[in-house]
């Protein structure tokens, strides 16, 4: 009987493990789950950033004037220190990365005085004022190294003033062209060449990256008109070429690095989700005119580490160029040009109703007028130390206090405005009275008028502002500015 038991169940075991064989093979096979899709490649997308180097060249001076004999008058070595932006867009295939780029840098590069032509005993000086580039770069990656060469357009602003001191024994003309002696004469001269350089870049975590380059500047040769702002004139024939090493570190949008484990932020948004999610750029643009001034610029603020709503750090990047015209004591009608670029960093304080930031960082300009003045203290190129603040503040839901400030020690350029607005419409769009003041060591400017805030298109906000201004320099007339502004 015991017998018989252990056999059934023998049996009875084995017809059990059979049926589970059979069970088993009619369920799908076990498979590891799929690894989380791969990140972003760490180099391709938009970047800019801010570089500072140093810059010597050579620049030959030939004479074509009166007759064009090519005649050697001068061959002076400028050099200095450069600093800028920089912004551009990178594609990575495998280990293979290109892009395009282009950047400016403000030049401290000169030589200040060096002896010219052989009569008069004249003294020259030349300054490059700026450089700028547009570029293509093609290069290898190698983990988080980049080494790349590049190459494309250049263009310079170059200045250069002359006199003749008659202090010496050279003679006082030459094939009968006096040396007007103690006449100042100057020039200015923007010209396209071209560049080829190279360098490598490391990225330090997966936002932030710094490089080391050096690039070559050639700017051929052209005839250059040299005035005295009266009825003075001759023209000399420059050829030049520059040298440029510099060093910078470069931002860059190819999503957000928020945990240590490197995924990436805003990677896989809810698409059932009504909410925009959270933005860490916010980029504008806008236009400023008032009397015999029109004022251009581009800029953006970039949470780098928390989205715009949550107090953080901050980077603030600007480009302004402008347009001026004045007169001189004599009645004479000078235009200017400015450019100028700022890239800041700073703290924002941010809740419901207010958004308060503080910036502080490096500032340059450079103003280059159409003559000589000598009473105008602002001309040629400066580097500064710039400072700013902006706040908004709601202190219900239909009002609005804004205000604005900032300071640079180049040229000692300043802003401010403040403003008070009105939900008339319950709309979300302030209405109400501004008051601002501009200025520099040149002149100064005070404004009164209306502002509109935060007329919107879907994503796109427009701000206007216009009224009276009354200016040191032109004297009384009207303003009016317009900006547009979106955030991702």
């Amino acid at each position: 009987m015991a017998r018989f038991a252990a056999a059934a169940f023998a049996v009875a075991m084995g017809i059990t493990g059979l049926f589970s064989v059979a069970k088993a093979a009619d369920l799908p096979a076990y498979k590891t789950p799929p690894l989380p899709p791969p990140i972003i490649d760490p180099w391709t997308g938009f970047y800019f950033g801010t570089h500072a180097g140093y810059g010597w060249g050579q620049k030959t001076f030939l004479d074509n004037f009166p007759t064009p004999d090519l005649a050697l008058d001068a061959r002076p070595s400028v050099s200095g220190g450069l600093a800028g932006l920089q912004a551009g867009y990178n594609y990575q295939f495998n280990w293979l990365l290109v892009g395009v780029e282009g950047d400016f840098s403000w030049s401290g590069v000169e030589n200040s005085t060096f002896s010219c032509f052989s009569f008069g005993n004249q003294d020259c000086s030349a300054h490059p004022e700026w450089f700028a580039t547009a570029t293509g770069h093609i290069g290898a990656v190698w983990g988080p190294f980049s080494i790349y060469g590049k190459g494309g357009a250049a263009w310079v602003e170059d200045s250069y003033t002359d006199v003749a001191t008659c202090h010496g024994s050279q003679p006082h003309n030459n094939g009968g062209i006096p040396a007007v002696c103690g006449d100042p004469f100057s020039a200015n001269d923007t010209r396209l060449g071209w560049t080829v350089g190279g360098g490598i870049e490391y990225q330090i975590s997966h936002n932030w990256s710094v490089f080391g380059e050096y690039d070559y500047m050639n700017f051929g040769g052209r005839s250059v008109p040299f005035t005295d702002g009266a009825n003075g004139f001759f023209t000399e024939e420059i050829h030049q070429f520059m040298n440029i090493v510099k060093v910078g570190v470069n931002y860059r949008f190819n999503g957000f690095d928020t945990s240590s484990t490197g995924m990436l932020a805003d990677a896989a948004p809810d698409v059932n989700s009504t909410d925009e999610g959270p933005t860490h750029v916010i980029a504008f643009t806008g236009v400023d005119v008032s009397k015999l001034s029109f004022d251009a610029y581009a800029g953006g603020m970039v949470a780098p580490f928390k989205d715009l709503d949550t107090s953080g750090f901050r980077l603030y990047i600007l480009g302004d160029g402008s347009w001026y015209k004045y007169f001189d004591s004599a009645g004479n009608g000078i235009k200017g040009v400015q450019l100028s670029g700022d890239f800041l960093g700073g703290y924002a304080f941010e809740a419901d109703n207010y958004s308060l930031n503080f910036l502080g960082g490096f500032n340059a300009e450079n103003d280059t007028l159409s003559q000589p003045d000598p009473t105008n203290k602002v001309v040629g190129t400066q580097f500064g130390i710039k400072v700013r603040t902006d706040d908004w503040y709601n202190p219900t839901d239909r009002t609005l206090l804004h205000t604005e400030a900032e300071f640079s020690s180049a040229f000692l350029t300043y802003y401010g405005t403040g403003s008070f607005g009105y939900d008339f419409l319950n709309d979300s769009i302030f209405v109400g009275p501004m008051i601002g003041t501009l200025g520099d060591e040149r002149y100064s400017q005070l404004r009164a008028g209306l502002s509109i805030t935060g007329i919107k298109f879907k994503n796109v906000q427009v701000d206007l502002s216009g009224g009276y201004a009354n200016d040191s320099v032109v004297g009384p007339g009207g303003f009016g500015k317009v900006e547009v502004s979106t955030s991702f």
